[in-house]
Parts: structure tokens; sequence; C-alpha cells
């Protein structure tokens, strides 16, 4: 497994993003998953499902305001895909989308509203890799990531199942983009299942970017 660098991070009161690659996966070497220590079975994991819940009026006016920022119509406006809908509840939307020069925006949509984007792209691995893209704290705590050849099947902190969504596919499918949702912020790191092919592995990536508080997921 290579080794995880320190890297750069674009701090805001209510989105955070990064640029870090956990850059591998644990098969072979890797510490066991935590197991919880009741004895009651653990739930399976639920399958990876595509797109969002859509509440049609809180994304449409939120995507309304997003239009109307001077950014968003300029250097950070999206490419032909527009922004993509990661998640709405509570009257909060969270958008992701790719600059017209390739670099990864996201935002928080509310009474208070938060865009940050990378400063640069995020090149395309030649082999199987895992880019933490960032974290969206509101509603709950959802992690943003990008699997390189690969696609992540399954979720899991501390033992237990997390939901997880594909949001977005780059590079003629060579790229997919993820959204892991928790209800709450986490510590430590969850545990990835993927697929390379038709070859299983798992990686670990953290959960918490520069905000530690929460149960610990491992």
């Amino acid at each position: 497994m290579r080794g995880r660098f320190t890297c750069g991070l674009a701090v805001s009161v209510m989105s955070v993003l990064a640029a870090c690659s956990t850059g591998g996966d644990d098969s072979g070497g890797a510490a066991p998953t935590p197991t919880a220590t009741s004895a009651r079975p653990k739930a399976s994991a639920p399958p990876v499902r595509d797109g969002a819940d859509t509440d049609a009026a809180t994304r449409a006016a939120a995507e309304e305001w997003l239009r109307s920022q001077p950014d968003e119509q300029g250097k950070d406006a999206p490419d032909e895909r527009g922004f993509v809908e990661v998640r709405t509840e509570r009257g909060i939307s969270s958008f992701v989308w790719q600059t017209r020069d390739d670099r990864f925006c996201a935002a928080d949509v509310a009474g208070f509203s938060v865009v940050t984007c990378l400063p640069h792209p995020i090149p395309l691995s030649k082999g199987p890799d895992i880019t933490e893209l960032g974290y969206v704290p509101d509603p709950g705590w959802t992690v943003l990531l990008a699997a390189d050849h690969q696609e992540v099947t399954s979720a899991t902190c501390a033992g237990e199942p997390v939901e997880v969504r594909r949001v977005e596919t780059l590079h003629e499918g060579e790229r997919i983009v993820y959204a892991v949702h928790f209800t709450e912020r986490r510590l430590g790191s969850m545990t990835l299942g993927l697929r390379r092919g038709t070859a299983p592995a798992t990686a670990r990536v953290d959960v918490n970017g520069v905000i530690s508080q929460g149960p610990r997921c491992g």
C-alpha cells in the first residue's frame, strides 16, 4: 500500500475540500476491520445507489442561487454536465461539478451557503487509486471520493454498513465519484469494498477531514 501524504486543505465554515490521495488498498497485510462487541448479527451492506434523493423545489432554488454567483458564471462555472446533486435534505442541497478546466468544486446551499473549488485538476491515476475530494458537512456528514480504474461496492464504519452513492462518472468511465453518507460526523477511517475488473479489494479512507469529532469508525 502506497503511503499517504499530507496535503493542503481549503477550509470554510460549512464546507471543506481536500485533494488527498489515499493511494492504494488494504488487500494483503491489512489490519482487521473492527468488529462490534454485541452478539447481534451485522447488517448486510446496502447496494451502491445512483443519484440523490431529490426535493425538487429545494434543489431548484439551490441551483438557481448557484447560477447567480459571479464565479459560477466565470472561472468556476461547470462544464457541459452542469451541477450534479449529491443530496437534498432538510432544506439543504449539496452539489459537485467539474469546471471547464477539470477542477473539482462542491457547494452547500442553504440559509448560509458556501462554494469551494480546488485550485488545480486532479490527474487520472495510471492504476487503481482512491482520492479523497472533500467533505459536505450538512445534512449529516458526507465524504466525497473518486475511484480511478475501480468501483466502490460497499463502505463500513466499525463493521457497520454506510450508505454509498455514485455521483458522477468521468474520464470515459475510468473515474467514478462517490458520496459516502453518515448521519453524523465521525472520527477515524472507514473500509471500502472495491471491485477491480473481477477482483475484489479493500481500502481505508479517512472520514473526518480536519474536523475531529464524533464516534470513531476505526
